[in-house]
This record gives structure tokens, C-alpha cells and sequence, in this order.
């Protein structure tokens, strides 16, 4: 009776042992758990920051790299626009020297590309009789000629510009050199539309007098020089 009475207890005593063992197993894992859980959270939160900073930093450098590609197409359309620009310029300018040096007219006729522009400088003695307006009827074929580089190039516009020497000059019509410089550039527009047909709207005058020479007015040579008419070709405006 005895030994089966402390056979239970025992028994009993190691069933209790058994579950508080277990428990206290539970509990720790639990507490265990419990513990870990802030450190996934903060682990997820630093997941997250990487991810945004890795897709803003992709974002980032697509903008910047196709903000380089439009500057550098850019450049290369003004590059190839001021490069076409000087081709033409040059075209110009070759075929009005060809065409002057067909009519051996020497040093009177000269052809100048200058910022820019393509510039005829036509001195008096073919152009004007000394005092006046009338184009000579010997610079009609060189006129002629500049007309046709005119109307093959209508992308210019061009500036007829009267130049006289500093000597004073007073008379009924002229006045002054100013009214003898702009008629002269007037007679050069209208042989233009009149014989020509170059379109009025690309054709525009200027009178100088004595205000822009080329050279000094100290000898009959350079009076001679800085009479003169020039005919410039000069692109237009997009």
C-alpha cells in the first residue's frame, strides 16, 4: 500500500515537472519571438529605403542623360544650320566673282564675303557718270549678271547702298551728297525690278553720302575709291 501510494506521488510530481518544463519552453519562445519582432520591422523599413533611393537614383540619371541628348542634338542643328549657311554664302560669293571677272572689268568690280554677307562694291566709273543718276548703259550686263544670282537666291535679301566722295555738291536735284547717294542706289533697285523682274519686297535702298568711305579722302585716287555703290546680299531671318 505504501509503495504503490509513492509510486503515484512520483508519478504525479514528474507529470507536473513535465508540464511546467513545457511551459516555461512556450513562454520563452514566445518571449523570444515577441523580442524579434521590432528588429524584421526596422530590417523592412531599411529594404524599403534602399529600394526607393536605388529607383529615384535610376530615375535620376535617365532624366539627366536625355536632358545631355537634346542639348547635344541641338548644338549639332545649329552647327549644321551655320555650316549649310556658309555654303551658301560661299556659292554666292564664287558665282558673282566668276561672273565679274567674265566681263574683265579689273579692279572696278570686287566681291566680299564679310559677316555674313556677300557684298558687290561697284566704284563710279562703271556704274554713274560723275554727278549723276543714270546707270551707265555698259553696266547694264554686269547688272544683269548680279540680278540673276538675285533671283536664284531668294532666302536674301538685299541692300542697295549709295557712297559718295566729300566733295560738296550742290544742284537742283542734289542738294547735297545724301540726295545724290540714295537716287543712285533708287536708279540701281529699279533697273533691278524693271529689267529683271527681281521681286520688290527683297530689295531695299540706303544713302551714305560721304559717311562710311573705304579709305581716306586725301587724293583724287582714294575720292575715286570711296565712290561708289555696293550691293549686299544678306540672309533673312527665319
Amino acid at each position: 500500500m505504501s509503495t504503490h501510494t509513492q509510486k503515484s506521488g512520483l508519478s504525479a510530481s514528474d507529470s507536473f515537472s513535465k508540464l511546467s518544463y513545457h511551459r516555461l519552453i512556450s513562454e520563452s519562445e514566445a518571449s523570444v519571438d515577441s523580442d524579434s519582432n521590432w528588429l524584421i520591422t526596422l530590417s523592412d523599413v531599411f529594404t524599403l529605403l534602399l529600394v526607393f533611393m536605388i529607383v529615384f537614383l535610376v530615375m535620376t540619371k535617365n532624366t539627366t542623360g536625355s536632358g545631355e541628348a537634346v542639348g547635344d542634338n541641338e548644338v549639332k542643328v545649329m552647327n549644321n544650320t551655320d555650316y549649310e549657311k556658309t555654303i551658301i554664302q560661299t556659292g554666292i560669293r564664287d558665282e558673282l566673282a566668276e561672273r565679274v571677272s567674265s566681263l574683265a572689268l579689273g579692279e572696278e568690280v570686287s566681291v566680299v564675303a564679310k559677316d555674313r554677307e556677300v557684298v558687290v562694291i561697284m566704284k563710279e566709273k562703271v556704274t554713274f557718270m560723275p554727278g549723276e543718276v543714270d546707270v551707265l548703259e555698259g553696266s547694264q550686263h554686269l547688272l544683269d549678271r548680279i540680278a540673276e544670282i538675285i533671283n536664284r537666291y531668294p532666302a536674301y535679301l538685299v541692300e542697295i547702298s549709295g557712297h559718295t566722295d566729300d566733295v560738296p555738291i550742290r544742284t537742283p536735284l542734289y542738294p547735297s551728297n545724301w540726295e545724290l547717294s540714295v537716287a543712285r542706289a533708287a536708279s540701281v533697285l529699279r533697273y533691278f525690278i524693271n529689267s529683271q523682274s527681281v521681286d520688290p519686297s527683297r530689295l531695299s535702298i540706303k544713302g551714305n553720302a560721304d559717311k562710311k568711305p573705304l579709305t581716306s579722302n586725301d587724293t583724287p585716287e582714294n575720292r575715286a575709291r570711296n565712290r561708289r555703290v555696293e550691293i549686299r546680299f544678306i540672309q533673312a531671318e527665319a
